[in-house]
């Protein structure tokens, strides 16, 4: 029997706190009170105060000396820089998989499979949008560890949280969810053949488009800075 790891009180209203801020639930450029947080969330203020920190390292919080705590903002040029960046290491893990010659991506193709089940029965529920970008990261994941470099591992994590709340944007977007399970699938299946340069005009061309949507639909909304 595997048993799930027990998290602290700090890392559990870490994620409570995450997941509000990546889905909406607490908009951009709020301020974060902390009684009302602690109350609602049944702890006290110092594991919160390690929780703003927490995220504050993970860009979705923003610290002001005598002002407080806040959320991030959403802009257009936040988005174009970490869309750019995904673009280097996207592109730099498939190069690395390509030198190393990667044959097995067994747990890669299982969060696809995964992925589909989810989206393709339940597309566009709110808390099912959730599980969907989570498993989408963890695909991308897979495919940078299987990369073997540490430091785009690394990198990618740093802007998994900032991703998701941008990605959250994208796929409340209907249409959107379906044809990037198909980009991925093809992505995936070009690794599986080692055409490794087709993978990554792919990759690319996903990131791209998706980015293209994106910033129409910031603009179009009233959440950007």
């Amino acid at each position: 029997m595997q048993f799930s790891p027990i998290k602290s009180v700090t890392e559990a209203t870490a994620c409570r706190l995450r997941e509000q801020i990546v889905t909406g639930g607490i908009l951009p450029g709020t301020k974060l009170n902390e009684i009302e947080l602690a109350e609602s969330y049944g702890v006290s203020r110092p594991p919160l105060r390690e929780a703003f920190r927490k995220l504050e390292q993970e860009q979705l919080v923003v610290s002001i000396p005598r002002r407080g705590s806040y959320v991030t903002k959403i802009s257009v040029k936040d988005c174009t820089e970490l869309y750019f960046t995904r673009c280097v290491l996207e592109s730099g893990a498939i190069d690395a998989i390509a030198e190393k010659k990667i044959k097995n991506f067994a747990a890669t193709e299982k969060h696809l499979n995964d992925l589909k089940n989810i989206i393709v029965y339940r597309e566009g529920e709110p808390s099912n949008l959730f599980n969907s970008i989570y498993g989408i990261t963890a695909f991308h994941l897979e495919l940078f560890e299987a990369s073997g470099n540490q430091w785009l591992l690394h990198c990618y994590k740093n802007i998994i949280s900032t991703l998701n709340r941008y990605q959250y944007i994208y796929f409340s977007v209907p249409g959107t969810q379906l044809p990037s399970i198909v980009d991925h699938t093809k992505v995936l299946n070009f690794l599986k053949k080692k055409q490794y340069q087709d993978a990554k005009i792919v990759i690319l061309e996903h990131i791209n488009n998706s980015f293209s949507k994106l910033i129409e639909t910031i603009k179009e909304s009233s959440i950007m800075a």
